[in-house]
């Protein structure tokens, strides 16, 4: 039976419910017929680096916050229709079982072992817990991908850019009015922003770190490269861990909500192009120069590859995002930034039509067409 750490405080009642869901997951894996195809399963994300979130409601009993984030190393790069099944079978019984989002992730180990530097490999074989599998399963995966001065600057760019992500969301909820505004959709996207504004520059620097504690220790330290309002992030970002580690819903009403909504979106928008214009060597004074830049936004990716990428699209999905020869997410990145600039209402009808258009109109629109390509592109 396995003893795993999942979280910071001492919750031993959290760890056992914890413990048996695992184990019973491995006896199950043990005896279908995924196991077969399967070289390793390992629990990722905060609870797998023993930094998992403790939600306490109003009656003040411990539950969990975060996510279960599992990854399924296949010894084909081709996975098999069984664990596929298998997979999303276990992801609707987890989540129904536990109460949070389970998911799982399928991934050939051949393209571990052939990857290239990135945070989502260095902090998946910095901070994980093996479910299934030999213990050796990663021993022949490039120490590189556990060097966090190895991930590129353009990862700082994704983590920026998933976050901007969940504040056009934010956004999106309070617009509408919808249920996200009360059940703490847009307090947990707030605070996975004011993290990321940290994590970005700490990576920005070569000083990336699997545990957020250690981020924030490193945050608070100072940092040689650093983007405007300094300060500011610095606190943000320690209001970010401790949020991740222990969260809490505050009482906010809807004003409040928006008034945090804009000084968070500006302040993303400015490290964001800070960050940019370091990664591409130029500069953007605002939004509107990011999305008007001409080149590509992805040099490092080739050319021909992204209009096959287009081309595919096209012919699979219906559509296709423009600046064929970047890399798709570039013309994501180019939108996200003017949508999530705060101020005035965007020109839904012209974002819609850059998104490929939809049934609806209005923020509902621009969310189901952003929310279509983040799916494939993030």
């Amino acid at each position: 039976m396995r003893a795993g750490v999942y979280v910071v405080e001492d919750e031993p009642a959290l760890a056992q419910r914890l413990d048996l869901y695992l184990n019973q997951l491995a006896r199950k894996l043990d005896s279908s017929v995924a196991a077969s195809s399967t070289v390793a399963l390992v629990l990722s994300g905060g609870y797998g680096r023993g930094e998992g979130g403790v939600f306490r409601g109003a009656d003040g009993l411990a539950q969990l916050y975060n996510d279960l984030e599992f990854y399924l190393f296949t010894r084909s790069d081709h996975v098999p229709a069984e664990v596929t099944a298998w997979c999303q079978r276990e992801e609707h019984d987890g989540t129904a079982l536990l109460g949070i989002d389970v998911e799982f992730k399928c991934l050939g180990i051949g393209a571990l072992r052939e990857g290239e530097p990135s945070m989502f490999y260095y902090d998946l074989l910095q901070g994980h817990q093996l479910i299934w599998g030999a213990a050796h399963w990663s021993r022949d995966v490039p120490s590189v991908l556990r060097e966090a001065d190895a991930i590129p600057l353009h990862e700082a760019t994704r983590l920026l850019f998933n976050r901007g992500s969940g504040l056009l969301f934010s956004r999106c909820a309070l617009s509408q009015g919808d249920e996200r505004v009360a059940n703490g959709f847009v307090q947990r996207n707030h605070a996975k922003a004011r993290l990321a504004l940290g994590d970005a520059v700490l990576t920005a620097n070569g000083r990336y770190h699997h545990f957020c504690r250690e981020r924030g220790q490193r945050v608070a330290a100072g940092l040689d490269r650093v983007p405007p309002d300094w300060a500011r992030l610095q606190a943000w970002h320690a209001a970010g861990v401790k949020f991740k580690l222990q969260p809490r819903h505050q009482k906010m009403d809807t004003d409040d909500l928006q008034a945090a909504q804009a000084e968070l979106a500006a302040a993303w928008s400015g490290t964001f192009r800070w960050l940019e214009g370091l990664r591409l060597e130029t500069t953007f004074p605002d939004a509107a120069s990011y999305t008007r830049y001409p080149g590509r936004l992805f040099p490092e990716t080739p050319a021909v590859r992204n209009i096959l990428l287009r081309l595919r699209d096209l012919k699979s999905r219906g559509g296709a995002l423009g600046h064929w020869t970047d890399y798709p997410r570039g013309e994501l990145q180019r939108i996200l930034i003017s949508l999530v600039e705060p101020g005035e209402v965007p020109d839904m009808a012209r974002w819609l039509r850059r998104l490929g258009g939809g049934e609806v109109g209005g923020w509902r629109g621009l969310e189901q067409g952003f929310t279509r390509w983040w799916n494939h592109y993030n």
